[in-house]
């Protein structure tokens, strides 16, 4: 099985980050520590040194998201 490609956050992105409630943005990207720092949307909260690896990117949910919903409007349509 092909090991899935990770995702290099860029900033604006909109995350979430492991133990944390809420939505973020990426503010800035440091490419040597694999870290960023995030801006709660919506609040004035900002997270500092979050590796790579705790972001969840809330545009691939989106997508998958919208791809149950299109099966599901597909299905219910037979």
């Amino acid at each position: 099985m092909a090991k899935p490609k990770k995702r290099i956050p860029q900033k604006g992105d909109r995350v979430a980050a492991r133990r944390q409630h809420g939505a973020f943005i990426v503010s800035s990207v440091d490419s040597d520590l694999l870290t960023v720092e995030l801006r709660m949307i919506g609040d004035d909260l900002r997270l500092i040194s979050i590796p790579w690896g705790a972001l969840t990117f809330l545009d691939e949910l989106d997508e998958s998201q919208n791809a149950l919903r299109v099966v599901r409007e597909a299905t219910e349509n037979q």
